[in-house]
């Protein structure tokens, strides 16, 4: 090998210390022991499957200590630790020395020459490879599907900070090669069982929120729903709703993004989740990739939807606030959308147009809420502004719900429903039934005229009604739960 060559060996061990270390390799990166719900299908489909595995989603939610986590399972499996090799292409090294359409290759050679001392073509063994922001690689895709169309012994793992190139370059070369998985913020369910670690008493009654929601997640009957989850309520309002609630409080201002919550002052939260999360993606994933001339105009966008956040909004209107061509309009929403920013909700009237709901009436609800909290910098005392909260709970309960609908293989859909005398927050339509849901986040409940109109036009036998915290109940097919428990539940 060159002098150049021993060098990249030398990247390639720091990156992979497993090799010289063992099982006792993988603790030098300091990972949280936490795993996210997601963790288990990840690494089942890993190890088991024999497609590559993209893991998907915003900045800094934990795509790269999944990957390493998954690593750590096969070196306790078992697996020989030089079998593995993980690459992170954002390495200044990587990206200043070689040239990016080769290096991929001088890596798998490198790594073959000085760890496996055998060709692809006659290994016998599997070999695992786990390739992070790989979106830094000039057509990895291209490289990829050429790998894998050989049949050559590996399992691939990629994932990247630009989730927007990641997925355009799944649906195309890795057509049918790929397995998607979106990993989210944390939900407050994860964030507050990675908090409360050493209450044996709520960590108890997440396990068994999480498996009635398994029990669920396929059917989403109200009256089961309700049959599962009575003794649980019971448990979490004695043992556990008062540090649940102080959770949630939390929650709402730092989000699902673990380096926000590190931050030990309100300012540095504050930019941490402005700047990572909205602020790189816009100015850099999306100028790069996108090739966005004006940025600032996205980013208006954006602050635009925050002000209208969970409202009804025409889209003429929107294009002629912005002073943006209706191209552009729709291209951006599309960015927004796959950079996991914002949720779009469409109206509905009927419900035979609940299959073709596209309209000029929409609404947009963001990826996680804090984001609209560092906006406004508002601390956790938004908590008690009910109006604020209103909007809050409603952009709470959506992003349970698409979470959940974006699962895979889900068909479900979730729209608004508007008539002259009021609106639904939600319609869910799942493969069985259709469920209105309302949020109200208020000490006293009103009328619920729509509601009711709703339920009887539509022979609707079930709906959801979404508190701040009235008892957990079902009267008829309307199952009445507080926000702090259906978040904990979903």
């Amino acid at each position: 090998m060159t002098e150049i060559d021993v060098q990249l060996l030398a990247q390639l061990r720091t990156w992979n210390p497993w090799w010289q270390q063992g099982r006792e390799g993988i603790d030098r990166y300091k990972d949280p022991s936490y795993k996210r719900e997601l963790y288990t299908n990840i690494c089942n489909q890993y190890k088991d499957g024999n497609q590559i595995v993209s893991i998907i989603g915003m900045r800094q939610v934990g795509k790269s200590t999944l990957m390493r986590q998954v690593i750590k399972n096969l070196l306790d499996s078992g697996v020989d630790p030089k079998t593995i090799l993980y690459i992170s292409f954002d390495d200044p090294f990587v990206r200043v020395k070689y040239d990016k359409k080769k290096i991929f290759d001088i890596i798998v050679e490198i790594f073959l020459q000085g760890l496996i001392q055998e060709d692809l073509d006659v290994y016998k063994g599997t070999l695992y490879f786990f390739l992070d922001e790989i979106h830094q690689l000039p057509n990895w895709e291209k490289t990829l599907k050429t790998y894998y169309d050989r049949s050559f012994p590996i399992r691939y793992m990629v994932s990247g900070s630009s989730s927007i190139q990641l997925q355009s370059k799944n649906k195309e070369s890795l057509l049918g090669r790929i397995s998607e998985y979106v990993l989210w913020p944390f939900s407050f369910r994860e964030y507050l069982e990675f908090h409360e670690n050493k209450d044996k008493q709520i960590q108890g009654v997440i396990q068994e929120a999480r498996e009635v929601f398994t029990k669920y997640n396929t059917t989403f009957d109200i009256h089961t729903i309700y049959e599962s989850l009575q003794d649980l309520y019971k448990k979490a309002f004695v043992w556990s709703k008062q540090p649940i609630q102080s959770n949630l409080q939390k929650f709402i201002v730092c989000g699902g993004f673990p380096r926000a919550w590190q931050q030990l002052d309100f300012i540095s939260r504050q930019r941490i989740l402005w700047e990572q999360h909205v602020g790189k993606v816009i100015f850099e994933d999306l100028v790069q990739v996108a090739n966005i001339r004006k940025p600032r105009d996205l980013e208006f966008l954006f602050t635009y939807i925050i002000e209208n956040n969970g409202k009804e909004v025409k889209l003429g209107e929107m294009k002629h606030n912005l002073n943006i061509h209706w191209e552009t309009l729709d291209r951006y929403l599309s960015y927004l959308i796959r950079t996991f920013l914002i949720f779009r909700v469409e109206r509905t009237k009927t419900k035979r147009l609940l299959q073709k709901r596209r309209s000029g009436n929409v609404k947009f609800y963001l990826t996680d809420v804090a984001l609209r909290n560092a906006f406004y910098n508002r601390t956790e005392d938004v908590f008690f502004d009910s109006e604020e909260m209103s909007f809050i709970a409603e952009n709470l309960v959506c992003t349970a719900i698409e979470r959940w609908l974006r699962g895979p293989k889900k068909e479900e859909q979730v729209s608004f429903y508007k008539d002259r005398s009021g609106e639904v927050d939600f319609i869910f339509k799942g493969p069985n039934n259709i469920t209105p849901i309302e949020v109200k986040w208020r000490s006293d409940m009103p009328p619920l005229k729509t509601l009711l109109k709703l339920e009887t036009s539509w022979s609707t036998t079930q709906s959801l009604l979404i508190t701040r915290d009235q008892e957990l109940d079902l009267r008829g097919g309307r199952l009445s739960i507080p926000l702090w428990f259906f978040l904990l539940c979903f």
